[in-house]
């Protein structure tokens, strides 16, 4: 689906108030979520990475980001971005299988100073949705699973029953 529990979104948003950023990368917005949440607190330059080009119109996309992507994250070749203050993956890795979403993350630790992961750590088996192929869930995470992954640089987290948010600074 589209969109995201509600659970943790306070610790997001305090999150990112906490960091500061000037250029956010949000991987997977479907909706919008995060931009929603937290555009109206800190001014900052946001770019959407978004698979499923449908949801660019569905969900007005285009004016609750300054630009829009339609691309696979995975496919996207990262050194074509400058060094970022933040990238949000906000219940993406589960769409992938666990390989794609580890060395997808190892390519964000190096364009990323910061990243918010969000993942579901109930799980929560799903297919496409509205004629969406990456809407299905591949793998599960658990807490402890991508606490390991990201490793060195976890600065904080945050654990519910449904979802687990992480901020990893780079070390």
């Amino acid at each position: 689906m589209p969109c995201s529990d509600n659970q943790g979104k306070d610790w997001a948003l305090a999150t990112y108030l906490t960091i500061n950023p000037s250029i956010v990368i949000d991987i997977g917005p479907g909706a919008g979520t995060y931009a929603r949440l937290m555009r109206p607190h800190h001014e900052a330059r946001w770019i959407g990475i978004e698979a499923w080009g449908p949801y660019i119109a569905d969900y007005g996309l285009d004016d609750l980001y300054d630009i829009v992507h339609v691309a696979d994250a995975r496919l996207v070749d990262w050194t074509w971005f400058p060094t970022t203050d933040l990238v949000i993956i906000g219940d993406v890795l589960e769409h992938m299988t666990t390989l794609h979403a580890c060395v997808l993350l190892e390519r964000l630790k190096r364009t990323a100073d910061n990243l918010l992961v969000s993942i579901p750590v109930l799980h929560l088996d799903q297919d496409a949705v509205n004629g969406n192929p990456f809407e299905r869930h591949i793998d599960h995470w658990t807490y402890e699973g991508m606490l390991n992954e990201l490793g060195a640089g976890v600065v904080d987290t945050w654990h519910g029953d449904v979802l687990a948010y992480y901020w990893w600074m780079r070390p």
